[in-house]
């Protein structure tokens, strides 16, 4: 089957991630060594933008990628661990965290109910249970962000043999 042309402004965007996917790969292995930082929890915020910013780059790159093969088994067998390295672990594990708070709501429902004078402590109580998962979620975030960079070696592998088929093509 014979690759659909793309509009030359996608054409211009597959090259610019193509040229930027090292650079966030560079960017992603800072990411990792900071999370080990005291600097992980000052700047969490800017961290988890940037990670955003790094991600959205690596669906992009996937999405190019689903666009040249459109065959689905053939795609998750040569991209596996592109799919793994974007797929939001992080979201799972909060909505596993959600339902979990709701469920112990709702079977402490009628103690909560008849100590609403505490709210304030039990608020804080909240707070510091959340901030006791956001550091066990760390090695979730440094798992994902590690896989990112292992998939870097398919990346240099298919740069370069993308590279190499251009040379063939510009001799014929």
């Amino acid at each position: 089957m014979k690759r659909q042309k793309l509009h030359p402004i996608l054409e211009k965007i597959e090259r610019f991630v193509d040229l930027a996917i090292p650079i966030m790969l560079v960017i992603l292995t800072v990411l990792i060594i900071l999370e080990f930082t005291r600097y992980a929890d000052l700047y969490h915020n800017y961290l988890l933008i940037v990670d955003y910013i790094i991600v959205t780059f690596f669906v992009i790159d996937l999405a190019f990628k689903w666009n040249r093969i459109r065959d689905f088994k053939k795609f998750v067998g040569l991209y596996w661990i592109d799919i793994i390295a974007v797929f939001p672990f992080y979201l799972v594990f909060r909505t596993f965290y959600l339902i979990r708070e709701i469920i112990v709501l709702s079977e402490e429902a009628p103690k909560y109910l008849h100590e609403l004078v505490l709210l304030r402590e039990t608020k804080f109580l909240r707070e510091l249970e959340y901030a006791k998962f956001m550091k066990e979620a760390r090695f979730v975030r440094v798992a994902a962000r590690f896989l990112r960079i292992v998939r870097a070696r398919w990346y240099l592998a298919y740069f370069g043999l993308k590279r190499a088929q251009s040379k063939l093509n510009v001799s014929k």
